[in-house]
């Protein structure tokens, strides 16, 4: 078999933008062989939510002193499995059903997966502010009328940077969704492949980070 694999994720650096008043990635450097020591030894600091990372429940409820909705517990196979890119750039403000549809209508079949590239070309370094696409409400009822179970896009939140009673988390929520954030399409074309994006086991996280992969069959 013959085939190509495109990395979808993010780098992660000091670089990286993340969300206004988050934990940006920081690198602490605790052993240096320069120095003696016999290996070189890092550690680091940052929000989960930071570069392409899948949110958990526990990150718009529950509570934080319980296992229960964190990362470890997200089920395994809305992250792995065939996958469609809809390309819906270049695109603003909420991603409609109109656009989802016609999107899916240029396939010739739906995955129970879809990820939407709303950019060409992502700058993962510089904070998109108010003007990043979002889903919408009306956007998850039509993806789960379609048997969507997992749904990811390449800026950094399913909501509106302003909002606050968080509408689109709750709806995909309730939808029984899985979501990616902050994925980078930019080198990978409309069409079908198989995803691969396991989030880390992390039982005290509210979101995991993700290295996400399109994998692409070329016979």
């Amino acid at each position: 078999m013959t085939y190509s694999i495109i990395d979808i994720s993010q780098p992660v650096s000091s670089k990286t933008a993340c969300f206004p008043g988050d934990t940006p990635f920081s690198r602490q450097v605790t052993l240096r062989m320069e120095k003696g020591a016999t290996v070189n030894l890092t550690s680091f600091t940052m929000s989960p939510h930071v570069g392409t990372h899948a949110d958990a429940p526990s990150h718009i409820g529950g509570c934080m002193d319980d296992t229960d909705g964190m990362a470890s517990t997200m089920p395994l196979l809305p992250y792995i499995g065939p996958c469609a890119l809809l390309d819906v750039s270049a695109c603003s403000g909420g991603i409609t059903p109109e656009q989802f549809q016609r999107a899916a209508e240029r396939l010739k079949e739906l995955p129970p997966r879809v990820v939407f590239k709303t950019q060409k070309k992502l700058r993962f370094d510089v904070w998109e502010g108010a003007d990043y696409a979002h889903f919408t409400v009306e956007l998850v009822e039509a993806m789960k009328a379609m048997g969507v179970i997992m749904a990811g896009l390449d800026t950094p939140s399913v909501d509106h940077v302003d909002s606050k009673d968080l509408q689109v988390h709750h709806a995909l929520i309730n939808a029984g969704f899985s979501w990616l954030e902050n994925l980078d399409l930019s080198d990978a074309d409309e069409g079908l492949y198989f995803l691969c994006a396991a989030p880390l086991k992390l039982t005290e996280l509210e979101a995991s980070p993700v290295r996400a992969v399109l994998i692409k069959d070329l016979l």
